[in-house]
């Protein structure tokens, strides 16, 4: 009887409780019609939370105005998804909103009820810690270091500073964008990046080196602003190698402020043109001519390479008169490196000179005043002179003996007249041919192409651009992030669009390809994240890569067919 009533009692209870359950579940079901909820409530100032807006009715609605939760969190992301079920042979869908939040400051935070049709939401509260203070003497987990070379100066105006900006971060770090060096007054070129690691106050920093050519453009104060550097530090708990979910803290650091003192050209340079730079030196090529004779061309060719200066900064060496010659200058080509701190200029200044007179043809010394940023001192660099013996040309003599040849003629029983005659054929014959081989001189010092140095260093620099590619092909290949980076950087410096100023984001930024933008950006946030470069495809960034290249090219074919279509047209014009 007894275990009847317990039964019973029991029974009862139990219906008591499925009967509050259900008055529960219909309570959210007919007053709100969806669940909201966060996935966790603690959290530290930096981290960020997940608010979930579900229901189960496929009708229902889960746009909310969050404008009122924009007071307390930054709404960093939302997405939706939807699950299918079938349970007891009926199908059930469940629709979620998930929105990210990070808090503004640390304390009790509250989500707003949110006004959805037919429903509202309950408010939500949240606890935000404050972040871990430093001990004395305790480094961040992030922060930037500058380092400028000269350190202490001088720096004077349009000369190179280098400069190297050092992110340190401890853990992993993702979503890390940093803005470059922007100074108002100065133009700034990304010349390498280094990834490495690094020890400070006994605690292992991965650092990422990045080294930046500036060249002031006035004389004065010039400040290089802070650089910021926003991301997500990813901390992975040393007891556990694997867990479902990973959270990260938010970090914003800023590297100081410089103010440097930019020095103007000095009032007593002699120098025609402001050449600062560490090191610059002269040298020459001169074909093969040890004897030549009169109308036949010598070609000098002038070799300016400067260290601390961009070729389009270097200027021509003034060239003295040289007596009974003409001079016929070629186009000068140049092109600018660098050796991953300092910029390297070469240009090439090429003449044609055409000897009129016999004896000896001086080329002359040449002098180039700059400045040395390094010393802070006036110097010279000088190509000594020349010489080249001119003999008589071959035409002069035919002509000689025409011009002697009358008695001969006599002898052989032609008269006065015919004499003359036979002059003046001689004559116009010997001009006729002068007048030819001017005119093909002046053909071919136009009509040259166009290369840097001579037919074997043109070969040299489209090896070497094949080279580069090659290594790229083979690093994006085998997934080999790092190589691939070095690579591309490279070869961005030396062979890619000027517009891009050797920097690999501004390459992806002005691309029209969509899918190599989006490689090259996920590309680039491999730089900051340990572990998952052994997951990068590179065989997508080649594949993009390529299809720019095949675009390049058809574009350049293009445009020498439509410049070979112009002269066609010009020469049947003519």
């Amino acid at each position: 009887m007894m275990n009847q009533q317990f039964k019973y009692l029991l029974s009862a209870r139990s219906m008591a409780m499925a009967f509050a359950v259900m008055l529960t579940w219909a309570e959210l079901a007919g007053a709100a019609g969806v669940i909201a909820r966060v996935d966790r409530d603690q959290l530290v100032e930096g981290e960020t939370v997940t608010l979930v807006l579900q229901t189960d009715d496929p009708n229902q609605s889960l746009q909310a105005d969050l404008s009122g939760i924009e007071e307390d969190f930054v709404i960093l992301d939302q997405r939706s998804e939807s699950q299918m079920s079938i349970v007891n042979g009926q199908q059930m869908a469940t629709i979620r909103l998930m929105v990210t939040l990070e808090p503004r400051r640390a304390g009790d935070l509250v989500i707003p009820p949110l006004a959805l049709e037919g429903a509202r939401t309950s408010p939500i509260r949240i606890t935000v810690s404050p972040a871990p203070e430093l001990a004395p003497g305790e480094l961040p987990p992030v922060f930037i270091e500058l380092e400028m070379d000269p350190p202490d100066g001088p720096y004077y105006v349009h000369a190179q500073l280098a400069m190297t900006v050092r992110i340190f971060y401890q853990q992993n770090l993702t979503e890390a964008a940093i803005n470059p060096p922007a100074p108002e007054q100065a133009s700034v070129r990304l010349l390498d990046e280094v990834p490495y690691q690094s020890t400070r106050n006994n605690v292992r920093y991965r650092v990422l080196e990045r080294r930046y050519a500036v060249f002031p453009e006035r004389s004065g104060e010039l400040v290089i602003p802070p650089m910021t550097l926003s991301g997500r530090l990813i901390e992975r708990p040393a007891d556990r190698l694997w867990q479902p979910s990973v959270r990260g803290r938010r970090v914003r650091v800023e590297s100081d402020p410089l103010t440097l003192e930019v020095r103007s050209k000095p009032a007593d340079y002699p120098g025609e043109h402001w050449l600062p730079a560490r090191r610059i030196t002269l040298s020459q090529q001169i074909t093969d001519a040890e004897e030549l004779q009169v109308g036949e061309p010598v070609t000098r060719t002038i070799i300016l390479d400067a260290v601390g200066l961009e070729e389009n900064m270097l200027a021509e060496p003034a060239w003295p008169e040289i007596p009974d010659a003409r001079i016929y200058p070629d186009q000068p080509q140049g092109i600018s490196r660098d050796d991953g701190q300092w910029v390297l200029g070469h240009k090439e200044f090429r003449y044609a000179v055409v000897p009129e007179k016999a004896g000896e043809l001086v080329l002359p010394e040449i002098r180039l005043d700059w400045w040395d940023t390094a010393s802070g001192e006036l110097r010279t660099a000088v190509l000594p002179e020349h010489r080249v013996a001119v003999a008589e040309s071959s035409l002069a003599s035919q002509h000689a003996v025409s011009v002697n040849g009358p008695p001969l003629a006599a002898e052989n029983g032609f008269s006065g007249s015919d004499n003359a005659a036979a002059e003046n054929l001689w004559r116009n014959l010997a001009m006729m041919m002068g007048g030819l081989w001017l005119l093909t001189l002046v053909l071919y010092v136009r009509k040259r192409p166009v290369s840097n140095g001579n037919a074997e260093s043109d070969a040299v620099v489209s090896a070497a651009e094949a080279d580069l590619l090659a290594d790229l092909k083979r690093a994006c290949k085998a997934s080999e992030a790092a190589a691939a980076r070095r690579v591309l950087g490279k070869w961005l410096r030396h062979y890619g669009p000027a517009s891009a100023a050797g920097s690999i984001m501004e390459f992806a930024r002005q691309t029209d390809i969509a899918s190599l933008r989006s490689a090259i950006y996920e590309f680039d946030a491999l730089a900051f994240r340990d572990g998952d470069a052994d997951a990068w495809r590179g065989e997508d960034l080649w594949q993009a890569f390529s299809e720019w290249l095949v675009s390049r090219d058809e574009g350049q074919r293009q445009q020498r067919d439509e410049l070979d279509l112009y002269a066609r047209g010009r020469a049947v014009a003519g």
